[in-house]
C-alpha cells in the first residue's frame, strides 16, 4: 500500500527525517514509538502530502505523493490529529457530514443516517446539535475518529490521538481505535501509550533522530529489544 523510499525530510538546516525506508501493507495495524522529536509526526504527515519530502519518495497504491496529490488523496487517507481540529463553529452533526457531502460521496440524507448510526455506536447521539465547545476532550476525539470514517478512507493516520486528553478519557478512545480496527481499514498509528501498542499492533517501529532504528512484530518488539537505545526507551516510560 505504502512504499517509503530513502525519505529525508528537513526544515531549515535540520534534517528531521533520515534515510526512511519502509513498506506498509494493506490492513497492517502498524504503531510507531520514539521520544519527543525523533520524526514521527513528521513521517505521518508525509504520508498524505502535508509534508513534501526534502529527499525520497512517498508511494501510495504505485502512486508517488506529492504537491498535487494531497486533494486526490483525501478521501483515502484520513488523518486524526491531536488537537481533534473540529469546526467550531458547526454543530457535531454538520461536522461529520460536511467532507462526505462535498465531496459527493453521500448525499446530505445518507451521510446523516451514516453519522447518526456512528453516533449510536459511541453512544454520543445526544451530542448531535451541541457545537464542540460543549463536549470534554475525550467526546471530541471520538467525534474526530467517526468523521475521518465517514469518508470511508483505505488508510487512517493516527497521530498521537491521545496526548492531549486527561487520562481518564484515554480509554475511551484507545476503545474506540481498537473497534475501529476491526474494519478493513490501514491503521498506522503514533502514540506514547505502549501498553495499547503492544496489544494492538501487528507491527512496531521504534524512531529516534529521524531514524527508523528497530522494527517487528510487537510481542517480540518489547519482551526483546535488540538495541541498547529501545532498551533504555522502554525502561524510562
Amino acid at each position: 500500500m505504502f512504499q517509503i523510499k530513502n525519505l529525508e525530510k528537513s526544515f531549515d538546516d535540520v534534517k528531521v527525517l533520515k534515510n526512511i525506508n519502509l513498506e506498509i501493507k494493506p490492513n497492517e495495524k502498524l504503531v510507531i514509538i520514539g521520544p519527543s522529536g525523533s520524526g514521527k509526526s513528521t513521517l505521518l504527515r508525509c504520508l498524505n502530502g502535508l509534508e513534501i519530502p526534502t529527499k525520497g519518495e512517498v508511494l501510495f497504491e504505485g502512486k508517488q505523493i506529492n504537491s498535487n496529490s494531497y486533494q486526490q488523496l483525501h478521501g483515502d487517507i484520513g488523518m486524526v490529529f491531536q488537537n481533534f481540529q473540529l469546526f467550531e463553529h458547526m454543530t457535531v452533526l454538520k461536522n461529520l457530514t460536511l467532507a462526505p457531502v462535498l465531496n459527493k460521496k453521500m448525499t446530505k440524507k445518507q451521510a446523516k443516517r451514516q453519522a447518526m448510526e456512528y453516533l449510536k455506536q459511541i453512544h454520543l447521539e445526544d451530542k448531535k446539535d451541541v457545537y464542540p465547545s460543549e463536549l470534554s476532550g475525550g467526546q471530541k476525539q471520538r467525534i474526530a475518529i467517526i468523521r475521518t470514517l465517514m469518508m470511508n478512507p483505505k488508510v487512517i493516520l493516527f497521530d498521537e490521538p491521545t496526548s492531549a486528553l486527561d487520562p481518564e478519557m484515554i480509554g475511551e478512545v484507545l476503545s474506540l481505535i481498537i473497534e475501529v480496527a476491526k474494519k478493513n481499514i490501514t491503521m498506522i498509528v503514533v502514540t506514547h501509550e505502549l501498553h495499547f501498542a503492544e496489544q494492538f499492533a501487528s507491527r512496531v517501529i521504534f524512531m529516534d533522530h529521524g531514524e527508523i532504528l528497530e522494527e517487528g512484530d510487537a510481542k517480540t518488539l518489547f519482551s526483546n529489544p535488540q538495541t541498547e537505545r529501545l532498551q533504555q526507551f522502554l525502561k524510562n516510560c
